[in-house]
């Protein structure tokens, strides 16, 4: 009896098999992702440029040029956004009650309505992966599609300040904590730690394209 019930338990404590996710097709023909696709930074400084990434993953049964598309149309509306919450919600502006303020307000219909200029599309990737379903037992084709887009930092220091004191009046301490909130991130765009949570920027359908 002890020996029927020992194959009992050993049958049933064997692991399932989980799929492992594997590039099928991408645009570079290599089955390779690129670092800047791999990088969990979502912002950074190169050379003289803040460069963003914007990722978006479809269904397998989409189309790459229209992922690569939707990543285009999204890139700077999705930059400003990551932009704005880093600066408002930063702790020398947060803990002021700044909401109705001039200054912040010009600087937020600024980012908010991506009136920036300068910022260019440099780099376009997609690939399709074979990847397992929620259970992780079932594979799935997924498309995701990364796009980057690069600014002088000269060029965006410039329009965020500029931003900042367009507006007349307001609360001269506010004024100054954005300014000091904006510098901040200008000066710390490199800085790895900072910038990597994707979860604010990647957007994920499963609808057909």
């Amino acid at each position: 009896i002890s020996s029927t019930i020992a194959l009992i338990v050993v049958g049933c404590s064997s692991s399932p098999k989980y799929v492992k996710t594997e590039v099928i097709s991408n645009s570079t023909k290599t089955l390779e992702t690129p670092e800047w696709v791999l990088n969990p930074s979502i912002i950074h400084e190169e050379g003289s440029n803040v460069v963003f990434v914007h990722k978006v993953t479809l269904s397998g049964s989409s189309r790459p040029d229209a992922c690569v598309s939707m990543a285009r149309t999204q890139a700077v509306g999705e930059m400003m956004k990551y932009i704005k919450n880093a600066v408002t919600t930063s702790g020398q502006v947060e803990d002021l009650n700044s909401s109705s303020d001039p200054s912040l307000s010009s600087l937020t219909a600024f980012l908010s309505q991506g009136n920036i200029s300068g910022a260019k599309l440099t780099t376009t990737y997609w690939e399709q992966t074979m990847e397992a379903d929620e259970s992780g037992l079932k594979p799935t084709k997924k498309l995701m599609c990364a796009v980057q887009v690069a600014i002088e930092k000269s060029t965006l220091d410039r329009q965020m300040r500029d931003a900042i004191n367009g507006t007349p009046g307001g609360n001269p301490e506010i004024r100054r904590k954005l300014l000091d909130a904006q510098k901040n991130f200008i000066d710390n765009v490199g800085n790895k730690d900072a910038n990597k949570d994707t979860s604010s920027v990647e957007v994920k359908s499963d609808s057909n394209s």
